[in-house]
This record gives C-alpha cells, sequence and structure tokens, in this order.
C-alpha cells in the first residue's frame, strides 16, 4: 500500500476502534461445538453448553477453548504475559553443568495436551537412572523436579538434620537421621494414643447451622492458598448440606473437612505481643480457632471419605485431609493422604488416556486438574525437603501446562454476586491476590527444586571440593530470584507497605528470602570448617555474612503464634537457621555477626517450644537445640 493510498483511507478507518497490545486478535469464525459438528448442524455457540447440548444433555465441548484468550480482559492478559516471560528467562538462562545419569524420554509434542497424558507406549516421561551418584546433564528447568526421585536426596542436605551432621558439631549432638522417624516409641504412643471421644471433647460437634459460616472462613483462610475448587460448586454443596444435611457421599465429605479446618484457621497477624516466656508462648492460642470441633468435623468427614468413587472430588478430599493433618503437625499422616491424592490423580489421567477421546473434556475439569497436579507436586516437594520419603510419581507425569489457567471468575469479567455469595466484611477472600500468590508459589517451588538439585546433590562436601563452582551458582541463582522478585505483582508485593499484614505477601516475601539463604549456605559451611589462610576465604566470606544476616533476618520474622499449613515447616526451618548462626559462633572465624543474632536464636527455640505439646519431633528437636545453645553460648547467654 502506497503512502498516499493509506492517507486516503485513514479517515474512513479512524472513527473504528483501535485494538491496544493488551488484546487478542478477535477469531475469524467460531467454531460449532464437537456434537454440532458430527451432526453438521447450526451451534448457537452458547458456552459452557450450547443450546442443542443443552437440550438432550449431550457433552459440549469446544475444540478452541485450550488457548483461547480472546475473551480475557486486558489485566488477566498482562499477568500471563508476565508469567511467560518470567518462564522465558528461565528456560533460556544458562544451566548448571553436571555429569550425565541419565535422561528423561519425553512424550512428543504433538500427543501433549492440557487434559490427559497420552497411552501406555507415551504415558508418562520416564527417568533413566543409569548412575545415582551425578546428578544429569543440561537438565531442563522443568524437569528439575526430577532430582525429588532420587531417594533421600532433597532431605539429606537441606533439612535440620542435615545441619547437625556438619563436622562442627560432632561430639556435642546425639546422631540423628531424622526427628520424626525415630521419636521414641514412648513418646509416639502418648501422642498418638487414640483419646476418648465424647461430647465434651468435640466442641459444639457437627452444627448444620454453622456450614455457611465456616465455608466462608475455609475460602477465605485456608481455599485462598490452594485453590483447588471450583468455587461455585463448592458453595452449591454448602447450601444442599445446609438445607439436606449432610449425607454419606463425597460432596458432603467435601463440605465437612472444609469445616474442619475453617475450625482451625484464623487471620493472620505479623505482629503479636507475649511476654516470651516458654509457659506463656505454649499457653498462648487465637480465640477464632477450636480444635476441639474441628476434631468433630474431621471424624464426620473422614467416615464418609472411604465411601468415594475415583474421581477428581476423591482428590479434593485427600489433599484438604492431608492439609488438615499439616495444621494440626501430623506430617506423616499428611503424607499419607498427599501422596494417596497424587497417586489417585496419577491413576485418573491414566485412565482418561485409554479412551478413544482421551482430550474430550470440559475446560472447567482441566483447570481443576492443572490445580490439583500443580498443589500435589507442590505438596510432595515440600514434605521430601524434610522428611526422607518415598515418592508417588507425580513429578514424572510430564503434566504439559507450565501454569494452571486463571479460573474464569478471575480471567474474564464475573457477574456481580447473590447477596448469599457476599462474605462478611470481617472476611475477604480476595480471589485476585490469591492467583497471584498461587502462581507465584509454583514459579518460586519450580526455582527452590532448581536451587536443590544444584547445591544439594552432592552433598556438602562438593561445596568445597568445587568452591568457584558454588560461588558462580550462587550468583547465577541470585539473578534469578531477582527476576522472579522483580515479576511479583504489586497485588503480593512486599514493596507495598499496605499490605505488610497480608498473609499471603508474608509468605511470598519469605519463599525469596529462605531462597536465597539456601543458595548462600554453602559458604558458611566453608568458611567454619576451612582453614582460616584457605585462598578463597576473602572471596567466600561476604557471601557466607549474607547466609547469617538472611538467617536472622529470617528468624526475627517468624510468627510463632500463628497456625497455618506451613507451621511445621516453620519451626523446623527456625531451628536450621538457629544452626547455622550456632556453627558461625562456636567456628571463631567471623569478627562480625548479625545484630540481635542471640535474640534469632532464642525465638527458634520458642518456635519449638510453642508447638512442641502437639508433635513430638519437635520435642526432640527442641531438647537438642537447647543442648547446642547450652554449649556454644553458655546458658547465661
Amino acid at each position: 500500500m502506497s503512502g498516499a493510498q493509506a492517507g486516503n483511507e485513514a479517515p474512513e478507518t479512524s472513527n473504528k476502534r483501535r485494538r491496544t497490545s493488551g488484546m487478542y486478535q478477535r477469531r475469524r469464525a467460531v467454531a460449532a461445538c464437537g456434537p454440532c459438528r458430527v451432526r453438521k448442524t447450526k451451534c448457537d455457540n452458547v458456552r459452557p453448553a450450547c443450546g442443542f447440548c443443552q437440550r438432550n444433555g449431550g457433552h459440549c465441548t469446544y475444540p478452541d477453548t485450550s488457548n483461547d484468550f480472546s475473551t480475557f480482559d486486558p489485566a488477566s492478559l498482562a499477568i500471563l504475559d508476565r508469567i511467560n516471560h518470567v518462564v522465558s528467562l528461565l528456560e533460556t538462562g544458562p544451566q548448571p553443568p553436571m555429569d550425565n545419569v541419565g535422561s528423561v524420554v519425553p512424550l512428543p509434542q504433538s500427543t501433549l495436551s492440557p487434559t490427559s497424558i497420552s497411552g501406555p507406549q507415551t504415558s508418562t516421561s520416564v527417568a533413566l537412572e543409569d548412575d545415582p551418584t551425578h546428578a544429569p546433564d543440561n537438565l531442563p528447568e522443568d524437569d528439575a523436579m526430577i532430582r525429588f526421585n532420587i531417594p533421600d536426596s532433597a532431605a539429606a542436605s537441606a533439612n535440620c538434620e542435615a545441619v547437625l551432621k556438619w563436622p562442627i558439631f560432632r561430639g556435642l549432638v546425639p546422631d540423628v537421621e531424622s526427628f520424626i522417624l525415630e521419636a521414641d516409641d514412648d513418646d509416639r504412643e502418648s501422642f498418638d494414643r487414640p483419646k476418648p471421644v465424647n461430647a465434651c471433647s468435640l466442641g459444639r460437634g457437627v452444627q448444620e447451622d454453622d456450614f455457611t459460616v465456616l465455608s466462608k472462613k475455609f475460602l477465605a483462610y485456608v481455599h485462598v492458598k490452594n485453590p483447588i475448587l471450583d468455587v461455585a460448586d463448592f458453595k452449591a454443596q454448602v447450601r444442599d448440606a445446609v438445607e439436606s444435611g449432610p449425607r454419606w457421599d463425597g460432596p458432603s465429605c467435601l463440605v465437612l473437612i472444609a469445616c474442619a479446618l475453617a475450625c482451625l484457621a484464623s487471620p493472620f497477624q505479623s505482629e503479636l505481643n507475649f511476654n516470651g516466656t516458654p509457659e506463656s508462648v505454649r499457653s498462648s492460642a487465637s480465640n477464632s480457632t477450636d480444635p476441639d470441633t474441628a476434631q468433630a468435623y474431621y471424624l464426620a468427614a473422614k467416615k464418609r471419605l472411604g465411601l468415594i468413587e475415583p474421581s477428581l472430588l476423591q482428590v479434593q478430599c485427600l489433599f484438604f485431609f492431608a492439609v488438615f493433618e499439616m495444621y494440626t503437625l501430623h506430617p506423616l499422616q499428611a503424607w499419607f493422604y498427599f501422596n494417596q491424592a497424587c497417586v489417585q490423580f496419577k491413576s485418573l489421567l491414566w485412565r482418561r488416556s485409554q479412551r478413544r477421546n482421551p482430550h474430550n473434556i470440559s475446560q472447567k475439569t482441566r483447570r481443576l486438574e492443572q490445580r490439583l497436579y500443580w498443589s500435589c507436586m507442590k505438596s510432595e516437594c515440600e514434605l521430601r525437603c524434610e522428611i526422607p520419603l518415598p515418592l508417588s510419581g507425580i513429578t514424572s507425569l510430564g503434566y504439559p501446562d507450565l501454569f494452571p489457567s486463571p479460573p474464569s471468575e478471575v480471567a474474564s469479567p464475573a457477574a456481580q454476586p447473590s447477596a448469599l455469595d457476599i462474605l462478611e466484611d470481617d472476611i475477604h477472600p480476595e480471589e485476585e491476590k490469591s492467583w497471584f500468590y498461587y502462581l507465584a508459589e509454583i514459579s518460586s517451588r519450580r526455582m527452590i527444586n532448581r536451587a536443590i538439585s544444584v547445591f544439594g546433590y552432592n552433598g556438602q562436601q562438593a561445596w568445597v571440593q568445587d568452591v568457584a563452582r558454588v560461588v558462580e551458582k550462587c550468583e547465577e541463582f541470585d539473578g534469578h530470584i531477582n527476576v522472579w522478585c522483580l515479576h511479583i505483582p504489586s497485588q503480593i508485593n512486599w514493596q507495598n507497605r499496605d499490605l505488610s499484614n497480608n498473609e499471603l505477601v508474608h509468605f511470598i516475601q519469605n519463599r525469596a528470602t529462605s531462597c536465597r539463604e539456601w543458595i548462600h549456605r554453602p559458604f558458611v559451611y566453608y568458611v567454619v570448617h576451612q582453614p582460616p589462610d584457605d585462598p578463597w576465604m576473602p572471596r567466600v566470606m561476604p557471601l557466607a555474612e549474607k547466609c547469617l544476616e538472611l538467617s536472622v533476618e529470617l528468624l526475627l520474622d517468624v510468627n510463632l503464634h500463628h497456625r497455618h499449613h506451613g507451621t511445621w515447616f516453620m519451626a523446623r526451618a527456625a531451628m536450621t537457621r538457629a544452626l547455622l548462626v550456632l556453627a558461625a559462633v562456636k567456628s571463631g572465624r567471623f569478627t562480625q555477626l548479625p545484630e540481635r543474632w542471640k535474640q534469632a536464636v532464642e525465638t527458634a527455640t520458642l518456635a519449638l517450644q510453642r508447638w512442641y505439646g502437639e508433635a513430638p519431633d519437635l520435642l526432640k528437636a527442641a531438647s537438642v537445640l537447647e543442648g547446642v545453645i547450652g554449649q556454644v553460648i553458655g546458658t547465661g547467654g
């Protein structure tokens, strides 16, 4: 087109709305749904089900929904663009040079879909482990999770028991492989012995009139961190349970376990004041929680769990049973439910892959599958970083979706809520923040998995034997963390002071700082155990001091009294960081320690003391930590 022609045509098009870069091009034609295309009849294209399918009960599916962003608003498109940018940066970054252990046999890209895995011949990615003593070569970012397929590799390098094995503590502490797996039989019996169940020990009991309030509390404080339910369906299930009473079926089981979690959940408060004595710490409990009533709902839900047929609903119930066990500081019981959720989820995908039309599922089901996959995978990785537990196999699925799709109520303008859907003024589910948090959690889990793979695979000796490579990788991962932080949306960014008391923001900041602490931890080990005249000492010392500063920062930021899914992780992480500081103190190699380091170590003991009444492994951990403190800095502190 010539310039003159362009100029002549400009007035004719000036009145048309110009499309911005934040909009996707409209499709030229609207495709009919699957059943109408087979019948070769006109389709009215109503979503999610056209008029013909609604009248005849047909399974209405559209072939273009998997990547159709035409209905997304600009804000949602901006979110997806930023996520894709972060993924591209991580995927194009240099990968750690590692010895080749084998390879992963991926599914051909043409056979992958967001909704299913392939048949038997290409059903999952298969890890071929020829030499378990070395790490895979050129490990792609998504396949870094395969490192967790190797028994004990994650827990053997990152947890508090691993730090206790450092030579600096030799002779100070007993040999401990795992506090929770080595709990004495007497301790286990005293904690696990069934308590008599009576009306007094179950609080208010199951009250149908409380279902609505408790379900709203569940959505506001629990589901926001793992949004694996279709909220509209869940609200309908709650209404049905209120009107007809809990039945002996899956929906009632889900409602009851949600109510159980609601009885334990409470609003987040970043600063709580206590007098600091162990007695006050152990006795402090939020008035908004009701553990006895939570147990009543839990028992009622458990009676129904075994009656649920294999389904996504069953996986959802199993997942929230595991979350309940984490709330009550029973990580091994939680592992049982997480593992069952992962196994059942794998089984469902495999069963569908054997059908003639494995991709023929609704968009809602696909979105639920995506969220269940990432929540189950993330939960398994978190536990296996602390306990040497067996794999479920979910990390080897080769699931194709890098991130779950936003729910429709976030991805597009939502309808006005009804009066029944509006929560009380003091409870705000903040679904947009919840989704930002969920995506940030998934991306941080990938980043942490890669960091553990690189820094923890060959153990602490590798930190000394190849310190040059460790320094190089620390700088590389520090850059990855900086990029990740830059792309945290303002709605959950800790730089926004107005969000300082927001639980999701607090956890996201903790993720970033924790990852930085981990990649700097090898240098504390190096300084503590190498001769003072080591030629690398001037280069390594500032990095070791950085690790200590981050450890003290994390300890002073601990919320001792807030019960949540990660309370058990918090207590153990506090012990780990206290041990890092104590190792530095005992070595005498650090001329300057972080300010308030003694207060930080004391905070770690308080964190264990606050919760060891409910967890025998934390009781043993507290005893060991107090012994180390007494020998390193003395009882007088």
